[in-house]
């Protein structure tokens, strides 16, 4: 009995020891493994980079963008090489390199949420994680670093709490959900959503935007852009691209401003 035991505690131990020094659990799941295989677009390179490719000559200003829920598709492809032609390093971790991370959601269906993953959890860790890291490489503008997120990455977008970020953006996501806002009152936010979406269409339910939630009143600094006709992708609507390049260098630091113009 006691060889057993001995054994036991051994394995136990071993266990432990094999968990790398830099994961960051969520509710069993390892929320680094999104950022360790983010796609990275940067100003001056045609095909997306990684952790361990990316190289710019001056620190830029950074956009971390939190996915849909069906992943790294068109919408975010889009976005992103849209914002990384505004001077910006756009990071997109990766949340389904999550080890048993499961799809949340069913487009055919217009059902964003099935409960398979805790998402209202998991995402904002992860744009925090990815925040905890920037501040640790070189090619990163300290002083300028943005939140956005698209449909569910909107959701999680909506929930990370404050940590700084120079403003926070919210795409196909109309804020409806119990939890309230993460970021204070005082960062700068913008929404960009539909008249309509399929996704938060609820019979015997009035349709309500971002800017009909009770939080919305307390924004120092808040702006949403409703897209006519029923829709859920941005990407694609000219008047969205202004109205990011716009919030984006509206909220740059001066610092950052004077150097980029040289």
């Amino acid at each position: 009995m006691k060889n057993k035991l001995r054994t036991i505690l051994i394995l136990f131990s071993s266990h432990i020891f094999c968990i790398p020094a830099n994961a960051f659990f969520v509710e069993g799941y390892d929320v680094s493994k999104s950022w360790e295989k983010s796609v990275i677009y940067a100003p001056g390179s045609f095909f997306s980079k990684n952790l361990e490719t990316i190289s710019v000559d001056i620190p830029l200003p950074v956009v971390i963008f939190l996915h849909g829920a069906g992943g790294i598709h068109d919408q975010e492809i889009r976005w992103a090489e849209y914002i990384k032609s505004q001077g910006f390093i756009v990071v997109l971790p990766n949340s389904f390199a999550i080890p048993n991370r499961e799809m949340n959601s069913d487009p055919s269906t217009f059902t964003p949420n099935i409960g398979k993953v805790p998402v209202n959890s998991l995402r904002p860790a992860e744009a925090e994680y990815a925040m905890s890291k920037i501040k640790e490489v070189a090619w990163a503008d300290k002083s300028n670093i943005f939140l956005m997120g698209h449909s569910e990455g909107g959701m999680g977008t909506f929930l990370t709490k404050e940590l700084g970020f120079n403003g926070v953006i919210i795409s196909g996501f109309t804020c409806g959900i119990p939890r309230r806002i993460g970021s204070g009152p005082n960062t700068p936010f913008l929404a960009i959503n539909w008249e309509t979406d399929h996704f938060f269409e609820r019979e015997n339910t009035p349709y309500k935007q971002c800017s009909d939630r009770p939080f919305w009143s307390v924004r120092v600094k808040a702006s949403e852009l409703i897209l006519p006709g029923n829709g859920h992708g941005t990407a694609s609507s000219v008047e969205a691209r202004n109205i990011v390049s716009k919030f984006l260098q509206e909220n740059l630091k001066q610092k950052y401003i004077k150097t980029f113009s040289k």
